[in-house]
């Protein structure tokens, strides 16, 4: 693959393509997997306060030794570590423009799914059957990828005890950890502020805690040889 393609956004249907790659190999482990969740990941390991190496990352998220055996070939796990890669750098791009409003077109726009606007466009029947099976609050899924990351390399994001870094970084994290709460569960403080909200505080978090790892001399550079897909 050209550099040109590997730089090139993904388009609707590559998404497309890289969702239906997640969830085939979705069903044969038991890791909650899904377009989003994988999306808030990799967001995620570009925020961290190290390089982390695709040998190391990959096992975790899929939860498994050998990821590349839950796709049905080799070649499909190419297609996957292509897209996986194009979506890496189009992150990074984005973190690595200093923007004013996340409106901005260069800005840091996650792969979250509306469900609630793909219900509106389902027959009343499937919508029904669909809300049965329980649907994810908006942006939960996303929110709890990125904080995988955080919690399974937590020694990397400990800070002094008590000390303004430390209270920044917990700042930082938690419209994180408010969308990943159920909103049942949400406290009365948290209610005042919608979820739209939280998602903007999370966007705008990603692009703090990147600045504050690389201010101290921190954070990925650049994507790991061993993490980019060819």
């Amino acid at each position: 693959m050209s550099s040109k393609n590997q730089n090139a956004p993904l388009n609707d249907d590559d998404i497309a393509e890289l969702a239906d790659l997640i969830d085939d190999a979705a069903a044969r482990t038991d890791a909650p997997l899904s377009l989003e969740g994988v999306d808030g990941f990799v967001t995620a390991l570009q925020c961290a306060p190290r390089t982390i190496a695709a040998e190391s990352y990959l096992p975790v998220l899929f939860e498994h030794d050998a990821p590349a055996t839950l796709f049905a070939d080799a070649a499909q796990y190419g297609r996957f570590e292509a897209l996986l890669g194009r979506r890496w750098n189009e992150i990074a791009r984005a973190l690595a423009v200093p923007i004013d409003n996340l409106a901005d077109p260069r800005a840091l726009s996650p792969l979250i799914m509306d469900w609630e606007g793909l219900l509106a466009d389902l027959p009343k029947n499937e919508a029904a059957a669909l809300r049965a099976e329980g649907v994810p609050p908006y942006a939960s899924l996303w929110a709890a990828g990125f904080l995988q990351v955080v919690e399974h390399w937590e020694a990397d994001w400990e800070l002094p005890p008590d000390s303004k870094d430390e209270a920044f970084v917990d700042e930082m994290l938690d419209p994180l950890y408010v969308l990943m709460t159920p909103p049942e569960e949400w406290t009365e403080a948290e209610r005042q502020t919608s979820r739209n909200d939280y998602v903007a505080m999370a966007i705008w978090s990603c692009y703090e805690l990147r600045d504050f790892w690389r201010d101290r001399g921190q954070a990925p550079r650049q994507r790991p040889d061993r993490a980019q897909p060819p």
